[in-house]
């Protein structure tokens, strides 16, 4: 009897300890998680070519602000940021958008839309600095090819790499444009903008005084006010940005453009 049930009690120990062993150790997840779908950097770059020039340059909406001060500006601007990246895999190329609307997108390859209002918005260059290390981080951390990979399925985005209609190719722009991402990736994108505006010799907190005047003056709504609907948390993101600590030594500079001069250039291109 003592025999018998030593034995059915060994077995359930084996059963149990069995049970543990393959829970613990066998990857599960990955046996039920859909396969990690990619796109090279170099398809990403060439679909981000497709939806500038087919789709978002083709929109007759979409009118590019073409002007001697603003673009002089922008070139100082840009030569900062992106020489503070350091090592990166993108080409970025910079475009002012006419529009009201208080925002910057980023599409695939490094291609970074500005709106004119964004730039009107700002007092400083140092602000919109701090916007484009934001939108440099969802390049850099490819946050728009996941958000496409995600939404439409990479089936589709390589169907338009092999060449498609002119409608799918929209779709894709749409989708592109739409500047909504979750939580962890504004956050991704937001500690990258506080080292790259560092690196770049600007002082992180730019970012904090940007949101701040932007939850000042149009509260919790505006129908210009993309920015601040598309990207949720705001006050716990201004806290990051007056909490981040730069490194002993860091020497913050002014960026040498007029930007009085380049209000008064966009103020006028949006009067037209």
């Amino acid at each position: 009897m003592k025999k018998s049930l030593f034995r059915d009690i060994s077995i359930l120990v084996a059963i149990f300890a069995g049970i543990w062993i393959l829970f613990a150790y066998v990857p599960w997840a990955k046996l039920f998680t859909a396969p990690d779908f990619t796109i090279s950097v170099a398809n990403e770059e060439k679909l981000g070519k497709i939806i500038v020039e087919q789709a978002v340059l083709k929109d007759p909406s979409v009118v590019v602000v073409r002007d001697q001060a603003v673009d002089s500006a922008m070139r100082v601007v840009s030569h900062t940021l992106v020489s503070g990246i350091g090592k990166t895999d993108f080409e970025y190329t910079f475009r002012i958008i006419k529009g009201d609307q208080v925002n910057a997108f980023t599409l695939p390859g490094g291609n970074i839309f500005i709106y004119s209002g964004l730039i009107e918005f700002c007092d400083t260059p140092e602000q919109l600095c701090a916007v484009l290390a934001h939108e440099i981080g969802h390049a850099e951390k490819r946050h728009v090819i996941s958000k496409l990979i995600k939404e439409l399925g990479i089936t589709l985005l390589f169907s338009v790499l092999g060449g498609s209609d002119n409608i799918m190719i929209s779709e894709i722009g749409r989708t592109a444009t739409s500047t909504i991402f979750d939580r962890e990736q504004e956050r991704e994108a937001d500690d990258f903008s506080f080292q790259l505006l560092e690196h770049s010799g600007i002082n992180p907190k730019a970012l904090a005084v940007f949101f701040r005047k932007l939850s000042d003056q149009f509260g919790d709504y505006n129908e210009h006010m993309e920015i601040l609907l598309t990207h949720p948390n705001n006050n716990s993101r201004i806290k990051a940005s007056l909490e981040y600590k730069v490194k002993p030594g860091f020497a913050e500079k002014k960026i040498g453009v007029n930007w009085g001069r380049v209000l008064s250039s966009i103020k006028n291109q949006n009067a037209k």
